[in-house]
């Protein structure tokens, strides 16, 4: 049902007290109108009429009464509609958005103060009847008229940028969206993104610095490891010769000595090693295939259990996961994660390790689990940080890189990657993978 458009009571108490002063005004003047042209007294003109008299009257005065009534409806129509516009002109003034509507010649109706300023002028009525064209250089009409009116008239609206021009020549770039109304014109919304293009070239700017700094990091680290390495292979071959060559004259504590100088070797030369495989993460091309990755974690699993024999380990492996990813890449972050599993759990005498799959933020998250020694969950944002290792992990073996190596994977395949634990009562490392 269509709403009907009513005055408030007060309104037409207000209409009606009018109307019926009015009708008695009137009233009294014909009366004194009549009794000045037949000689009769004011009060037997209006007070003493004939019957035929009467009728005429009221017929006259109550056609006269409606007809002031539906005028004074009209201007308190008119009143009201006065103040909604101007409630409305002072909202879309407040705009921070230009706004203009065009009419079917294309030509500013209706402009916003914002609109204005935009452009450069004090006020709007400066505006007022300008062609759109008016806004725009040379390229930007031709643009507007090969590309963007199609679109509008065959969409009914098209948003984008454009490059508005000033009033004294200058441009600009700004937002800008336009929609069709129904055969009556266009609006057109504005709004000056320079402040936002400024802020995007700046990041463009640090952007390009911080790629080149990167590669002047792995050029550098890249050199550090390949020295280090030959420091390492000299250091070796001095402990292996004191080794060989002097071991009858080496007493116990010498060959102790040298016994500290081979392990710290050894594990010099693992560190090095992964610092070597976290640069090339860096430098390496993604690519990209369908990966069952239950069958990766189950050819890792045995190819570490080789290593420990005589462990015994219930490996549960969820059947049928497959993903889009990098296979020699995860092949790495698994092999991480699935060596800290068997690592941390050395101690434990039924040893489990589970990988599957659970749903987070509508995405899947691969986990992989372990019964082992655990950690505390303050401690968790500390796990992925290169060289960062758990005070109760230091009895363990290692460099400190394989989870910042699993991390930076996960980072280059779009995804994440987290852990949750408990001392005690095992650890589990989850990650996904961008779609």
């Amino acid at each position: 049902m269509a709403r009907r458009d009513t005055l408030p009571k007060s309104d037409q108490r207000r209409i009606v007290f009018i109307g019926l002063g009015f009708v008695a005004l009137s009233y009294l003047l014909d009366g004194i109108i009549d009794a000045s042209v037949n000689g009769e007294t004011v009060y037997r003109q209006i007070f003493l009429p004939g019957s035929r008299e009467i009728a005429v009257r009221l017929a006259f005065l109550s056609v006269l009464f409606l007809f002031v009534a539906y005028v004074l409806n009209l201007l308190l129509k008119r009143r009201r509609l006065e103040e909604a516009l101007e409630k409305y002109q002072a909202g879309m003034d407040a705009s921070i958005d230009g706004i203009a509507i065009l009419n079917t010649n294309r030509e500013c109706v209706y402009v916003n103060s914002s609109h204005a300023k935009l452009h450069g002028y004090a006020s709007h009525t400066e505006l007022m009847g300008k062609s759109w064209s008016f806004f725009y250089g040379d390229d930007e009409i031709r643009r507007f008229e090969e590309e963007i009116f199609p679109v509008i008239f065959k969409k009914g609206e098209w948003r984008g940028e454009a490059v508005g021009r000033k009033r004294h020549g200058s441009v600009f770039p700004q937002e800008i969206s336009l929609s069709k109304m129904d055969g009556k014109g266009i609006v057109c919304i504005v709004r000056d993104i320079t402040n936002h293009k400024d802020f995007e070239e700046e990041l463009e700017r640090k952007a390009r610095e911080l790629s080149v700094t990167n590669r002047e990091l792995e050029s550098f680290s890249y050199s550090l490891t390949h020295d280090m390495r030959n420091y390492l292979t000299r250091s070796s071959s001095a402990a292996q010769i004191l080794r060989e060559s002097y071991h009858a004259t080496l007493d116990e504590s010498g060959r102790y000595l040298v016994k500290i100088i081979d392990e710290a070797n050894q594990d010099m030369e693992e560190l090095v090693n992964d610092m070597l495989v976290l640069s090339r993460l860096i430098q390496r091309e993604i690519r990209r295939e369908m990966v069952d990755l239950s069958e990766m974690v189950r050819s890792i699993a045995a190819d570490l259990l080789l290593t420990e024999p005589e462990r015994v380990v219930d490996f549960v492996i969820a059947p049928e996961l497959v993903a889009e990813c990098d296979s020699h890449l995860l092949k790495i972050a698994i092999e991480n994660l699935l060596g800290n599993a068997l690592k941390y759990t050395r101690k434990v005498p039924d040893t489990r390790v589970e990988f599957g799959v659970v749903e987070h933020n509508g995405k899947k998250a691969f986990f992989i689990r372990d019964n082992g020694m655990g950690f505390e969950m303050k401690d968790a944002d500390q796990l992925f940080k290169p060289f960062q290792r758990l005070q109760n992990a230091k009895e363990f073996p290692g460099t400190g890189i394989g989870l910042a190596t699993v991390q930076r994977i996960i980072q280059r395949h779009g995804g994440e990657t987290w852990g949750e634990g408990e001392p005690g009562r095992g650890a589990t490392f989850y990650f996904t993978l961008q779609v």
